[in-house]
């Protein structure tokens, strides 16, 4: 007896019987399968030979995947009968299996993901290892290989990533077999940004006090686009938030108008509010204010804005106080 391979295969296995008999002549040959997962034994072939003289050959193929040896029994016209088996055959036909993609935080943040995965190769609906995990690798959208190894791996994104960015990872199993699976990471570590008409370099004493908005308007816009980023971020999250505050002492009160206040319902790298607020309109002793605006994901730019009037209290300058 004799088989095609007894090494793993992603094909079928071939198992030849021969059997020679001069004297009485070969009644038959019985051919039994052994499945080594399960221990059932079944008959798979049964060839009559007639009485036949000298040299008969036979043949199965075996196409269901698992592990597996064979034996066949062979008697002669007058019951004698002889037995001979064969090696374990392995048959894989089934794909690896990657876990752990499904973990990878794919909504937007400004905390690095991470891709961490491993992969297993079971036969089909048991416990037993097929041929086994070759490799598993962890490809960026333009086809790099990041991160490689055997049955598991790990990549922390890099900030060179930040945008929207799709991964291929690709398990390949020992007799070629290839599994892959997908996954989008939305990376923004790059604050919105807030730009005005304020005059921003005021200073007392060598230190920046606030930006100086001389003709008392706030008059500020503010976008979080892609252009901001330092990483050729190919995506930002957008704008989630915009709010003005009034501080008085240690009071801090939401100006609530349709300029000075916004939510935003879904990210939007497009998004953009203006704020516009007139101060010479309130008759509140105001410190300054504060403008803060967040993104989706999580980033947060905070700017210090002054009138004129506080900044002459903060200075004392030679006019009347009692002017302002």
């Amino acid at each position: 007896m004799s088989v095609s391979t007894t090494d793993w295969t992603a094909g079928n296995v071939t198992v030849n019987v021969s059997g020679y008999d001069e004297g009485e002549g070969n009644s038959s040959i019985t051919l039994y399968r052994v499945n080594c997962i399960t221990g059932a034994t079944t008959t798979v072939g049964s060839y009559g030979h007639g009485g036949a003289h000298g040299w008969t050959n036979d043949s199965f193929t075996q196409t269901d995947e698992g592990i597996y040896y064979f034996y066949a029994i062979s008697t002669d016209t007058q019951g004698h009968s002889i037995q001979a088996s064969t090696g374990r055959v392995h048959l894989d036909h089934s794909n690896p299996v990657i876990i752990g993609a499904e973990n990878t935080e794919t909504d937007w943040t400004n905390i690095a993901p991470v891709i961490s995965v491993r992969s297993t190769d079971y036969l089909y609906g048991t416990s037993t290892v097929g041929s086994g995990v070759r490799s598993l690798t962890i490809y960026d959208d333009t086809g790099h290989t990041v991160r490689s190894g055997g049955s598991s791996t790990a990549y922390t994104l890099e900030e060179k990533y930040e945008g929207e960015h799709i991964w291929k990872i690709e398990a390949v199993d020992n007799v070629g077999h290839v599994t892959d699976v997908y996954v989008t990471t939305r990376y923004d570590i790059t604050p919105p940004g807030i730009d005005g008409t304020e005059i921003t370099f005021v200073t007392k004493e060598g230190k920046v006090i606030s930006g100086y908005c001389q003709d008392n308007i706030i008059d500020q816009h503010i976008d979080d686009e892609i252009v901001r980023s330092e990483h050729g971020a190919n995506m930002s999250s957008g704008i989630k938030s915009v709010i003005l505050y009034k501080v008085t002492g240690t009071d801090e009160e939401v100006i609530y108008s349709d300029t000075t206040y916004h939510r935003f319902d879904y990210p939007d790298t497009h998004s953009y509010f203006d704020v516009y607020y007139d101060i010479n309109l309130t008759d509140d002793m105001v410190d300054y204010y504060i403008l803060i605006t967040e993104d989706f994901a999580g980033n947060r730019t905070k700017k210090k804005l002054t009138s004129q009037r506080t900044l002459l209290t903060l200075f004392h300058t030679s006019i009347d106080r009692g002017a302002y």
